[in-house]
């Protein structure tokens, strides 16, 4: 795998202007989406302007240029690598002349300083180097596409690297700006409290939230569970609770558990925390996050 990133290590862009915020926007949000397409936006990325619009916040949208090995004699190596190379910048010098076009849709679409950036590679690490300055990652879910970095392991390999709340979008959910109805997988860990706080502007806008309470898993000696009422109290009194009881504890049951449940209130948004254990290699997923990203037919806002 190789990246080739303008300057050191760092996305291309054609033109950044830079405005000062004001101090009274010091909540926004800053959007991150990965483009898939050009000349037209994929909805991912019209999702995320409308987010960023909706929050009067930020738009980035990240074009990643995969690296393919075009056909040719194989015994020719270095030949293969260079017309690689070629293919590659044009198709880099082609995504940059949609930079003034994606600035003005962006804008017209409410987004404040919208920035396009192109890269190549591994469209994981081109989207994790530009993590850390974005609040929200905003990626688009298709088992049908041909786009690898859109099927479900695709798209768990992206929240992981990211590092970032993530909203993932299946294909077939039309984001129309909000979600009414919010549902948050909750069994007291460290993980759904992180995945809770990183939804907060979606709970607090929504018209409904329900928390779907679990079992509680053990917490070591020594240490004091997070008080969800308190939360609550502070941001959604109004908030329903429903207990889900035992639901397992990891694997494809807990998946398909949660998002019966979530079914079941008629959520348009299901928040959870993704990929509570550590993963040894590519293939090997968190039970729970892997069954839903396989299954969902609603919006996931995740955290790893």
């Amino acid at each position: 795998m190789r990246m080739r990133l303008t300057g050191i290590n760092a996305p291309r862009e054609r033109r950044c202007t830079v405005e000062a915020l004001d101090p009274e926007q010091a909540d926004m949000h800053d959007i991150l989406v990965r483009a898939q397409t050009l000349g037209h936006w994929d909805e991912g990325v019209v999702a995320a302007a409308l987010i960023a619009a909706e929050f009067g916040g930020s738009l980035t949208a990240v074009h990643v240029v995969p690296l393919g090995l075009p056909p040719m004699a194989f015994y020719d190596p270095g030949m293969l690598a260079a017309a690689a190379a070629i293919e590659a910048d044009r198709q880099m010098r082609e995504a940059d002349g949609h930079a003034d076009a994606f600035r003005t849709w962006a804008t017209a679409m409410g987004a404040r300083h919208p920035v396009w950036l192109t890269a190549t590679g591994d469209a994981s690490q081109a989207l994790e180097y530009n993590a850390g300055w974005h609040d929200l990652l905003v990626v688009r879910l298709d088992p049908r596409d041909d786009d690898p970095w859109a099927n479900p392991g695709g798209v768990g390999r992206i929240a992981v690297h990211a590092r970032l709340p993530t909203l993932v979008l299946p294909a077939q959910c039309r984001f129309g700006g909000g979600f009414d109805t919010v549902a948050v997988a909750w069994n007291g860990t460290p993980g759904a409290a992180r995945a809770l706080h990183a939804a907060k502007h979606f709970v607090t806008r929504a018209r409904q939230v329900v928390v779907l309470r679990s079992e509680p898993e053990p917490l070591a000696p020594l240490r004091h569970a997070f008080c969800l009422q308190d939360w609550l109290a502070r941001h959604r009194p109004d908030a329903q609770i429903r207990e889900i009881g035992d639901i397992g504890d990891g694997g494809e049951p807990t998946g398909a558990a949660l998002l019966a449940a979530a079914r079941r209130e008629e959520a348009h948004l299901l928040v959870m925390g993704a990929y509570g254990h550590a993963r040894f290699s590519e293939w090997v997923l968190g039970g729970v996050t892997r069954h839903v990203l396989n299954n969902t037919d609603r919006p996931l806002l995740m955290r790893h």
